[in-house]
């Protein structure tokens, strides 16, 4: 008998110690982390909210419960792929590869070919790094991760059932809509039916990182410039979506902390300059005939070619090594610039744009003033008046661009202003948070702990 003891309680101990670092891991899981990105809110819309009449209650939370930045210094150029790639990599574009929203496409054979896809990033995410712990990731429209290795994900390319299918789903798993009982309509409130599915998989499938990406108040300061009456309609309308979001996260473990970030900032716009149609003219770009309907002429060849990105855009040349051309442009940028009807703020040469982390392969950086931004056209009229009134894409030095990162919940200080801070460093702060590394970053995380 006493034997038998002996044996039940070496038993007992074996079993204990094997189970003793599953148990020591669920112990120290981590608090969950749920990131909103409000796509193109500038800080000044909560931090000065008084100042232009907007009532933000839930965000405004964030200043008075939470650490938060004055702004963010982004990346080159200021616009949402590559921002959204640096936040959850902490890295910048030369690095992580997402260089722009749209791929260059010199003879326009590709047109409108965003970096959709996951496979186009070059260094380890965020939320590779959570799975890689045994986290549970979720993402809903969250940029350049359609095919990306996230447990829950509705990643941006496919917000409607009527959108037509892409070579890589969009969605994971592939009945996931099916699954939330979520089927938007083509013309739904993308933002609405994007907060819908972001609360349904917090509610249900409970992950320890979620990223969600709402996009409205960018559409309506393209449409109507930053501060109008539209945008700070539609960030109203956000601060009430957040809250939703929050409230469906804290039910879940009220231990989540909640992060608020943005891409850019905005600037308002009224003229587009054409800098093709300069190269054209002085025969840098070859035109073949312009068919009934269409726009702009077919680019046959080209020498150097402008990739726009709003506010500021690359000059590439065909040939890297072709001095010749690459004098040739610059005699052509140097004449625009000292024309102040193409408003040309600054020029940067190839080792300027890579000391900033920017378009590798852009022989120059062309950034504009505030009321001018870059278009693409080959022909026709160099300076247009805008069809909209809103833009961003200029370099991230300026003041107007910088973005907004905000943190509230628990282990988070309460009240810190982390005043200016890199955009780099954000995602090594997730990171903290997850207790979860990311080699390729070498910026600090900001302080955010009591």
């Amino acid at each position: 008998m006493r034997y038998l003891a002996e044996m039940l309680n070496k038993s007992l101990l074996i079993a204990a110690v094997a189970l003793f670092p599953a148990l020591s891991a669920f112990a120290q899981k981590p608090a969950p982390l749920v990131i909103i990105s409000l796509d193109g809110m500038r800080p000044d819309y909560v931090t000065h909210a008084d100042e232009h009449g907007l009532k933000v209650p839930t965000l405004r939370t964030f200043l008075t419960q939470g650490t938060w930045a004055e702004g963010v210094e982004g990346v080159i150029p200021t616009v949402t792929y590559p921002s959204h790639t640096t936040i959850v990599t902490g890295v910048w574009p030369v690095e992580h590869g997402i260089y722009s929203n749209v791929r260059f496409d010199p003879l326009g054979e590709h047109p409108g070919v965003w970096y959709w896809e996951f496979s186009a990033i070059e260094v380890e995410t965020l939320y590779q790094a959570a799975s890689k712990a045994g986290l549970r990731t979720g993402a809903v429209s969250w940029p350049v991760t359609v095919g990306a290795p996230i447990d829950y994900n509705i990643a941006e390319h496919a917000q409607s059932e009527e959108t037509a299918t892409p070579a890589i789903s969009p969605y994971n798993p592939p009945d996931i809509l099916e699954r939330l009982h979520i089927h938007p309509a083509k013309d739904a409130d993308t933002d609405e039916t994007k907060t819908a599915e972001a609360v349904a998989i917090l509610r249900q499938d409970k992950p320890d990182l979620m990223l969600v990406h709402l996009a409205n108040l960018d559409h309506q300061e393209h449409q109507h410039s930053p501060f109008s009456p539209e945008a700070n309609a539609a960030l109203e309308k956000l601060d009430v979506q957040v809250h939703q979001i929050e409230q469906a996260a804290l039910a879940v473990d009220p231990a989540t902390r909640i992060a608020i970030v943005s891409d850019h900032g905005f600037y308002r716009i009224d003229h587009i300059i054409h800098l093709n149609a300069l190269f054209t003219k002085a025969g840098l770009i070859t035109l073949g005939h312009r068919k009934a309907g269409e726009d702009d002429a077919p680019v046959l060849s080209w020498k150097a070619e402008a990739w726009t990105a709003g506010g500021s855009c690359a000059i590439l040349l065909h040939d890297t090594d072709d001095a010749a051309t690459l004098a040739k442009v610059k005699a052509v940028l140097d004449k625009a610039k000292a024309n102040p009807k193409l408003g040309i703020a600054q020029i940067l040469s190839h080792d300027e744009i890579a000391a900033r982390g920017g378009f590798p392969n852009a022989a120059f950086l062309v950034e504009f003033k505030e009321g001018f931004g870059s278009g693409g056209n080959t022909s026709g009229a160099v300076v247009e008046d805008s069809p909209h009134t809103g833009t961003h894409g200029y370099l991230p030095s300026t003041p107007a661009m910088r973005s907004a990162f905000m943190l509230k919940g628990r282990g988070i200080a309460a009240g810190r202003d982390l005043k200016v801070i890199d955009m780099r460093q954000i995602a090594p702060s997730f990171a903290e948070m997850l207790g979860v590394t990311l080699p390729a970053a070498k910026q600090p995380p900001v302080h955010y702990q009591p």
